[in-house]
């Protein structure tokens, strides 16, 4: 297992990538601790990997999480984030793009047992092939953990019929100040966007692409690196274009 410890008062930024295996990571903020991190997954088609991340949050520390699965294979992660200190925040956000027979599983727990903290959980998946994808997260509200506020959302685009998808947003409260929110979408692309974009001389084919990419570009500005976030913009491009393989000696981590 890797031990990560932000201590008080201090920012960090981390970017993560991750190769087929098996990874375990435990995180502590401390107080008014503050970290940024990104994580991209992208390996053979065929392979496996497993996460398992843990995170403890002390009062009025900051965490924001963004993941991209451009390449999943097999792929399954559980993380379980705890507010523990009064006024701890946490962002989690991820974008997850899978064809061919790829299965992606992430299970997400968000534990509030401190007030007057806050979470915000935001996921889209773009699936195509026989992929499947499932989407599970869970906001648990311990008792005397008021004055909480949480968003849950989901977004999915199936581009194939024979693609599959559950998303499950679910609320746990056992305090009475809160405000909580959750959903979840389903749908395929736009097919009005696609007839207005076509009406203007744009190729059916890259307006497809380009609606794609503007379906995940709000988890893309959840980066707050300027840099790192255009080159991940120009890796989701290539791999809705169906050019990026898999990582290998990727220059992005240069």
């Amino acid at each position: 297992m890797d031990n990560y410890l932000i201590p008080a008062g201090t920012s960090s930024a981390k970017f993560l990538q991750f190769s087929p295996g098996t990874d375990e990571i435990h995180l502590v903020l401390e107080e008014n601790a503050e970290l940024a991190a990104t994580a991209l997954l992208n390996i053979p088609p065929g392979a496996s990997h497993s996460l398992r991340l843990t995170v403890e949050q002390q009062a009025g520390s900051r965490l924001n999480i963004v993941a991209f699965t451009m390449r999943g294979g097999n792929f399954r992660a559980d993380l379980h984030i705890r507010l523990l200190g009064k006024g701890a925040e946490a962002r989690i956000a991820g974008a997850v793009i899978a064809d061919g027979d790829e299965t992606v599983e992430k299970n997400i727990l968000v534990e509030h047992a401190a007030e007057g903290c806050s979470s915000d959980m935001l996921y889209k998946q773009i699936l195509t092939g026989e992929s499947s994808g499932l989407i599970e997260g869970k906001v648990l509200v311990q008792p005397g953990a008021q004055q909480t506020t949480s968003q849950q959302t989901f977004g999915n685009l199936l581009l194939s019929d024979t693609a599959r998808v559950q998303s499950r947003p679910m609320l746990e409260i056992y305090a009475d100040d809160v405000k909580c929110n959750h959903g979840a979408t389903i749908g395929k692309l736009d097919d009005a966007a696609l007839f207005y974009m076509r009406q203007r001389g744009i190729p059916e084919v890259e307006a497809r692409l380009l609606l794609q990419h503007a379906f995940v570009n709000d988890i893309l500005q959840r980066v707050g690196n300027e840099e790192l976030r255009e080159k991940l913009s120009h890796l989701i491009e290539h791999r809705f274009r169906g050019e990026l393989k898999a990582c290998h000696g990727c220059s992005l981590c240069q």
